[in-house]
């Protein structure tokens, strides 16, 4: 304390806390020397998966989309060109400049991947002929001015042909940097080179044109800035890296429903990215591997990240053996071997293995989850083996007999199986269900269904080790009232205290894309700006004011729609209050802090608030975002009371 006059007066408001208060005004009554449980630092976590594009025009710094020529073939229109010649793959586009004439053809003869390539042909006069690839969906590409852009392009050719590369503006009529290929055999051949574009463009294209009569046979391209905009040398954008960091995400999850894809293997995510294959894929028919669960883990541990990938559940069981050889196994093994020379000499940090995605959990899911987590569990056995598990939106009374389940589960005996499984062999199992954070609504049936799921497998473990974990909040919008649900979900989390890591979907949204309907994202991105929506500032907050332990915190009269939590630092220094508002009234109340001495005269308070349809827009990136402000300004004896805004998150840091 400063002075005797600020110690009188903390002092009366703890004997006020202890001596109750008059009347009906709410009372938040912190004790702060009772510590309840321990907090998880992984319920600050985010779900990334390829819907709507978060990886391939999101977190991929892979430029070009339709790399691999494999989307079907669209009609350029080109006056006086039949469409017949002009069968371009759907996500690029023709170019022709001057008199130039020719053919584009889709051919399925020696593909470079995949069942088809792209054919340019050249057949007269001047100019150029070619096509152009403008990204995600034709959202154009951002260059910057001075900066090196890498790749390279797999081509053949019956006859050595001229081909260029070049960055130009969207319409073409600004060509940034260019530089000329040799092609000089049938079979394929990769071409690498660099281009430093000497003029800033925020939405231009990618184009490989002949430029003078030839053909050639495209199999694979690809486009990514430089070592200076690529997170420490990863395939990664750096902007979307830091955006991730600076959001306060502590722990990623890569998996949804991308994996139910029959293609999601992934012995298909290994090795050199242009030839991995591509696939019919849960989102987009015409996915790639270009990136995927090594890349993920690869990132995590340099973003220092806890992470959790999610796998097919029809992988084979000496497929995930060999998968936790590669990423644990000593560096003389088989597959450690396999790890050193695709240049990661130490084993990854890996403790967690999911397996599936919102499974019906019956004896049928519980026959393979045995097969894979035996296999894992010869290879590792402290890896913890996470059944896919769904949301259950009704609390489960008879955890043999109960309906309530999306999924159709009608029991749990398929989870009790897995129990015995785990107690069998001494060791832990996890189980992922996910909650609905739409708005927030009293009495979330996802969330109280998630609390008695927690309960009936207390009831059926018999000693087996297991925990409920969410690896999915889900929402249909990023507006401010998902950040409202979400923290109504994790303040809820934090008082039960069981549940070890929370994962909010999704990760990323590239702007303007949703075309999978999950619109949800907490950070936005475009092809140059990286932005927070309501939901990913509600992250940071918690995550920047995280405490190790959860202490009693109670309310004396009518509280309203408030809701309030309160953690401490282990040396009982360091106090934080968090508490949400969804109404739309302010609700006032007084702060009674028991067991605290403060050293520091005002709390440091940040909140965010606003509509509950507000979002974060591309022009206006911070129209919802935290406010600062220290409450009490001054302890002359002024009121302790606290009014917290309607449609608000409020953290209070005590020190």
């Amino acid at each position: 304390m400063r002075n005797l006059t600020d110690f009188f007066v903390f002092m009366l408001t703890v004997m006020a806390a202890q001596n109750g208060v008059q009347g009906q005004e709410l009372v938040v009554q912190i004790q702060a020397d009772h510590v309840v449980h321990p907090v998880s630092r992984y319920l600050a976590g985010a779900c990334i998966e390829d819907v709507n594009h978060e990886i391939y025009g999101g977190i991929y710094s892979q430029m070009i989309f339709g790399e691999s020529f494999q989307e079907p073939a669209t009609s350029a229109s080109i006056p006086g060109f039949t469409k017949d010649d002009l069968q371009i793959s759907g996500m690029w586009r023709a170019v022709r400049r001057g008199s130039a004439a020719g053919r584009f053809s889709i051919v399925s003869e020696r593909p470079f991947v995949g069942g088809q390539s792209q054919q340019l042909t050249f057949d007269s006069g001047e100019g150029e002929w070619g096509i152009e690839n403008q990204g995600l969906n034709h959202w154009g590409m951002s260059f910057a001015t001075g900066k090196s852009y890498e790749g390279y392009v797999w081509a053949r050719a019956e006859k050595k042909t001229e081909l260029a590369a070049a960055l130009e503006s969207r319409d073409g009529s600004r060509v940034y940097a260019q530089t000329r290929l040799i092609v000089a055999s049938n079979e394929w051949q990769r071409l690498d080179f660099t281009l430093t574009p000497d003029a800033m463009d925020l939405a231009g294209r990618f184009t490989l044109n002949l430029k003078q009569p030839g053909s050639v046979t495209l199999g694979h391209a690809f486009l990514q800035p430089g070592a200076w905009g690529r997170f420490k040398g990863l395939p990664v954008r750096t902007d979307v890296a830091e955006g991730l960091i600076g959001q306060g995400v502590t722990v990623l999850r890569y998996g949804g429903s991308m994996v139910n894809a029959d293609g999601y293997k992934w012995k298909n995510m290994i090795g050199p990215r242009d030839r991995r294959p591509p696939y019919a894929g849960t989102w987009y028919r015409y996915s790639s591997d270009g990136w995927g669960i090594l890349d993920f883990m690869d990132f995590c541990e340099a973003a220092g990240f806890e992470y959790i990938p999610d796998f097919n559940i029809g992988e084979t069981p000496q497929d995930m053996a060999d998968f936790v050889e590669y990423a644990k196994g000593a560096a003389d093994s088989k597959w450690g071997q396999r790890r050193v020379a695709e240049g990661h000499p130490q084993p990854y940090h890996l403790h967690y293995i999911e397996l599936g995605n919102e499974e019906r959990v019956n004896a049928q899911y519980a026959a393979k989850f045995e097969k894979l987590a035996k296999a894992i569990w010869e290879k590792d056995r402290d890896i913890i083996p996470v059944v896919g598990d769904f949301a259950y939106n009704k609390q489960i009374q008879d955890p043999l007999n109960f309906s309530g389940a999306d999924s159709g589960i009608t029991n749990l005996a398929g989870q009790r199986q897995i129990l015995e499984l785990a107690k069998a062999n001494g060791r832990e199992v996890w189980f992922d269900v996910h909650v609905w954070t739409d708005h927030p609504v009293p009495g979330n049936t996802s969330l109280a269904g998630m609390f008695s799921f927690a309960d009936a497998l207390d009831k059926l473990a018999y000693g087996a080790r297991q925990k409920v974990v969410v690896f999915e909040l889900n929402a249909n919008n990023h507006a401010q009232q998902r950040a409202l649900a979400n923290a109504q979900a994790i303040l809820a989390i934090e008082r039960d205290g069981r549940i070890p890591i929370v994962a909010s979907a999704n990760g990323l949204q590239p702007d303007g894309q949703n075309d999978n309907g999950w619109n949800q994202g907490l950070l936005f991105l475009n092809p140059s700006h990286v932005w927070l929506q309501p939901s990913g500032y509600l992250t940071q907050m918690l995550s920047q004011h995280y405490l190790p332990q959860m202490v009693k915190c109670d309310f004396v009269g009518a509280r309203g729609s408030l809701e309030a939590v309160a953690t401490r630092s282990e040396n009982g220094k360091t106090l934080v209050l968090q508490a949400v508002n969804p109404g739309d009234l302010d609700v006032t109340a007084q702060i009674h802090i028991a067991g605290f001495m403060p050293v520091l005269p005002a709390a440091q308070v940040t909140e965010l608030s606003g509509p509950p349809e507000a979002v974060n827009t591309a022009s206006q990136m911070e129209a919802i975002a935290p406010k600062k402000s220290e409450w009490p300004r001054e302890l002359n004896g002024a009121s302790n009371r606290h009014a917290f805004p309607p449609h608000s998150v409020t953290v209070m840091q005590f020190e």
